[in-house]
């Protein structure tokens, strides 16, 4: 049987009966597999009530039966154990990175079935970097034989100012000529489905609240170190943006007037400009050329693998700029912890595996800097979901926009109808 998807707009006369289904299935995503006598627990309402409520749940697909609890040691009736079917419907990420464009398709509970890696090659502008977009999420479509009536939306992870309500990519400084490009309404005219645009950090901060180490945590900065410097705040709960999408812009805090180093957004002494894995493979190769008096060895086509196994291998000129590059890390997170007063902060992108020395330097940086008469111990970790976060985030956008479980004051709009 087909099946269709139903966005109802109404947000007026929200029944009981609404409220009460769109909080099973949430208690369901978050806590499943679970018995329909533990849902009627957190409710609070009665069994009948309840089991009622989950067969018109179960008839739409979205939630299932997998089987019985095991028994009570008093011998008790087995409960019937119910879990979201995450395969009803699917959906698609994309983040778009300096080097490369990273694009998957997920099943509703942001799992990963397929996944490709594209290079950005952004000099050629925004023109053409969308093209390949479109072409790979096509591509990507047509191979995974899934129907296209299946897929709910399109989630984007863009790098630099976003205004994630009207889908529309400001200014991306390390992108060529992304500027007031309006993304969600290309991509959605071309594949036809919803598609919702965020800051690539923010989508990181977002997989954190929903599947990583920010779960039951209201206050938190996730900073991302890559070409640049990102940051993605939580303040009481709520995802911190601004009017035009410049909140938390933590790389281009000026914490150097000595610095002459230009960011790419034009300003000198920027957090970026010191302390992105950009700045840092900058520095050790002019680091390394300085120290090569004979000029014997040719630095510039340095990676940033090849970093990772001169510093592991104890390579003192590559160790003193990576300690450096900490330290920095550590002066911008000290600013962030003054500002927001986070109780967690998350580290994301290739630093982490520079592993815990990195990090133990980035603590005594935050420590020295911070208050220091406090004596206080601030908690940063590092990201513990790995490369795919970003894409986890903006595929929870989508399903989150679509079910829009967080919000009991409208009816249930994702609603699965059997023809």
């Amino acid at each position: 049987m087909d099946e269709k998807i139903d966005k109802l707009t109404d947000k007026k006369n929200v029944s009981i009966k609404e409220i009460n289904k769109k909080q099973i299935l949430k208690i369901v995503i978050e806590k499943g597999p679970i018995s329909r006598i533990e849902i009627s627990k957190y409710l609070n309402i009665s069994r009948p009530t309840t089991t009622f409520y989950i067969n018109e749940l179960i008839e739409t697909g979205l939630i299932e039966e997998i089987g019985k609890s095991k028994s009570t040691p008093l011998g008790g009736k087995k409960a019937v154990i119910i879990k979201f079917n995450e395969k009803i419907s699917y959906m698609l990420g994309v983040m778009i990175g300096v080097n490369n464009i990273r694009i998957a398709l997920t099943d509703l509970n942001s799992n990963i079935l397929k996944y490709i890696r594209i290079p950005t090659e952004q000099w050629e502008g925004a023109e053409n970097v969308i093209r390949k977009i479109l072409d790979s999420l096509v591509a990507l479509i047509n191979s995974s034989k899934i129907p296209k009536e299946k897929f709910i939306g399109i989630g984007i992870g863009a790098t630099g100012l976003v205004d994630s309500k009207n889908g529309k990519v400001i200014f991306s400084p390390n992108l060529e000529g992304w500027c007031n490009i309006n993304l969600g309404e290309i991509i959605e005219n071309k594949i036809k489905l919803p598609v919702f645009i965020e800051n690539e950090c923010r989508a990181q901060a977002i997989a954190e609240k929903r599947f990583g180490l920010a779960k039951d945590i209201n206050d938190f900065v996730c900073i991302e170190t890559g070409a640049g410097i990102g940051t993605g705040i939580y303040v009481g709960g709520k995802l911190l943006t601004g009017i035009k999408g410049m909140a938390g812009e933590l790389g281009h805090l000026i914490v150097s007037l000595d610095n002459k180093k230009v960011c790419h957004c034009g300003n000198m002494g920027c957090l970026e400009s010191l302390s992105s894995m950009r700045s840092l493979l900058d520095d050790i190769k002019k680091s390394l050329k300085k120290a090569d008096r004979k000029c014997s060895q040719d630095f510039s086509n340095i990676t940033v693998n090849d970093v990772f196994e001169m510093y592991n291998k104890g390579n003192e000129i590559v160790v003193d700029n990576v300690n450096k590059n900490a330290q920095y890390l550590g002066i911008g997170i000290s600013n962030a912890i003054k500002i927001f007063s986070p109780e967690r902060i998350i580290i994301h992108g290739e630093v982490i595996k520079f592993g815990d020395k990195y990090l133990n330097i980035v603590r005594e940086s935050v420590d020295k800097n911070t208050f220091p008469m406090v004596h206080e111990k601030h908690d940063i970790q590092f990201s513990q979901l790995g490369e795919y976060v970003g894409l986890m985030g903006v595929t929870y956008i989508v399903f989150e926009s679509i079910f829009n479980l967080n919000n009991l004051d409208i009816p249930d709009h994702y609603i699965l109808k059997r023809e």
